[in-house]
């Protein structure tokens, strides 16, 4: 009885929080996103991307007494020093660095060959993600609601006909979207989307703002479901590659 007793708080321990409400309130501007993670209502925390490292203490070394020459050489050798400059490279992310020449400046509108040289590039993983991607959805599919979903969009070309495109063509995405949204989540507003047209300057800024729930045992249960998934992709991916450069060869 004793152990029945056990193994009943054991299992009511272990279902609570998997069966508990989720909400994760996502805010963005682009520069810099907040995912804040609450569960029962005062379990809460702060995911910021992209995090800023934070820098070690440093002990402040006892000074010892120094000669007048050894000041004068000292302060020498660190003007005739470069200092360090920091590279893009370094400073941006991979994202970023990645994404940025999609944007050519000069022409001020998007290069297209650029998109398509980078999605070939990175084709198999796209397909691997994008497979992967839509068994989470298949799993998640009417498991979570979303209560707001609000997009605000300022850009601009440079040029007034080719911002005016963009416009219509932004609307009719979102209205794919929306369809998309509908069909996979539940919401009552689906995606509520603000456009600011710059017909003069060339500039693209957005600030998202959402709110989703959903139970976290159908969250972790889709999340493996789909990263085995990618994990099987990548595996057979491996061996039809192996497979190909064996391939007319004399055995050993």
């Amino acid at each position: 009885m004793a152990a029945l007793i056990i193994i009943g708080i054991i299992a009511f321990v272990i279902a609570l929080p998997l069966w508990s409400t989720v909400t994760f309130e996502i805010a963005s501007n682009g520069r810099k996103t907040v995912i804040t993670a609450s569960m029962f209502g005062f379990i809460k925390h702060d995911f910021v991307f992209p995090t800023e490292p934070k820098e070690p203490k440093k002990s402040k070394p006892k000074k010892a007494k120094k000669s007048k020459k050894s000041k004068a050489s000292e302060s020498k050798a660190e003007s005739s020093e470069p200092e360090p400059q920091k590279t893009d490279s370094d400073s941006q992310g991979f994202i970023k660095r990645k994404l940025g020449p999609a944007w050519d400046s000069d022409a001020r509108w998007f290069d297209f060959e650029y998109i398509e040289n980078t999605l070939t590039e990175y084709k198999d993983l796209i397909k691997h993600g994008t497979s992967a991607l839509a068994v989470f959805l298949r799993h998640m599919s009417r498991k979570i609601r979303v209560s707001r979903l609000d997009l605000y969009i300022r850009f601009g070309t440079g040029a007034p006909d080719k911002t005016g495109m963009a416009y219509g063509a932004a609307h009719a995405a979102a209205g794919s979207l929306n369809a998309f949204i509908r069909s996979y989540f539940n919401t009552k507003t689906g995606l509520v989307l603000y456009l600011d047209p710059d017909y003069v300057n060339s500039c693209f800024e957005f600030e998202l703002g959402s709110i989703i729930k959903t139970r976290a045992a159908h969250a972790l249960h889709s999340a493996v479901a789909a990263l085995a998934r990618f994990i099987i992709n990548r595996i057979k991916l491996k061996g039809s590659v192996g497979n190909v450069g064996n391939f007319g060869q004399a055995p050993d």
